[in-house]
């Protein structure tokens, strides 16, 4: 399959924050990160979707400034539907923030970036996003190798099959943006002088109650993007019906107990006071 062309489009499986919180020991903030933070902090949230994770935020730190980018607002949900203390705005953060954002907050997050980066693109990222932080701030950044991702049957009569066709595909596509991000932002944070950097690494079927939900919620993802290659007119890419097709395919895999698993690597890392 041929590699697609530079998108900042981001196929994610929104809505699936819960999920991941389970896998990360169960918490937002890494503790490294938590314990520091005083009760209304400043935090921005990039790669913000749908606002979820700062919502999630809100919750605990509701004295709270928070703050999501996105490249669109294509997700962003109607006003009024987020906590108060919650903004959403647009920013691309390949480009340098504006100058009234710079050095406002004592925590910048980002999370599942890796289908809109080129190996490239994630030194410029790491450093727009330093310039958001205040001396002493801290990132932390989730990325997962989807790169050595499998399938497994959970049950004695489960079937893998569409699921590894359809994982296999977007391995292709994607294959070497998949090899960047999880593997390189721990070298990357140190190289732009944060300390403290650590990395945490947990397995996506850590938890066995919630590997239906995230294998769907990464189904989601790569059907989004098999889409957007085929309205592109991508070579390889398959029609609209094709897709409908190994979609039931793929679901009817999901419950007979097919399960995905990949790691979840938890970069974290802190700016000098």
């Amino acid at each position: 399959m041929a590699t697609p062309p530079d998108t900042q489009d981001r196929p994610t499986g929104e809505g699936t924050t819960d999920i991941y919180v389970e896998h990360m020991n169960r918490y937002l903030l890494h503790p490294s990160i938590a314990n520091k933070l005083c009760g209304s902090p400043a935090i921005a949230d990039v790669g913000t979707g749908t606002g979820l994770f700062l919502s999630q935020l809100a919750e605990v730190y509701p004295q709270a400034t928070l703050r999501g980018f996105d490249i669109s607002s294509a997700m962003f949900p109607a006003l009024g539907a987020l906590p108060d203390n919650v903004e959403l705005h647009v920013m691309d953060v390949k480009k340098p923030p504006p100058l009234e954002e710079h050095h406002r907050y004592d925590v910048v997050h980002a999370r599942l970036l890796v289908a809109a980066m080129t190996a490239a693109d994630w030194e410029v990222a790491l450093r727009n996003m330093l310039l958001l932080l205040k001396p002493g701030g801290a990132i932390q950044w989730e990325e997962p190798n989807f790169a050595e991702t499998r399938q497994y049957r959970g049950g004695r009569d489960s079937s893998t099959s569409t699921v590894r066709i359809m994982a296999s595909r977007f391995q292709a596509g994607l294959r070497e943006r998949l090899l960047y991000g999880w593997s390189t932002l721990p070298g990357l944070m140190k190289e732009a002088g944060l300390v403290r950097v650590d990395e945490d690494i947990v397995s996506s079927d850590r938890v066995p109650e919630t590997r239906q939900a995230l294998t769907v919620a990464g189904n989601i993802a790569l059907f989004a993007w098999e889409r957007q290659m085929t309205s592109r007119g991508m070579p390889d890419s398959l029609s609209m019906d094709e897709l409908e097709k190994l979609e039931a395919l793929v679901e009817h895999d999901v419950k007979s107990g097919c399960y995905t698993r990949f790691d979840i690597h938890i970069i974290t890392g802190f700016h000098r006071e």
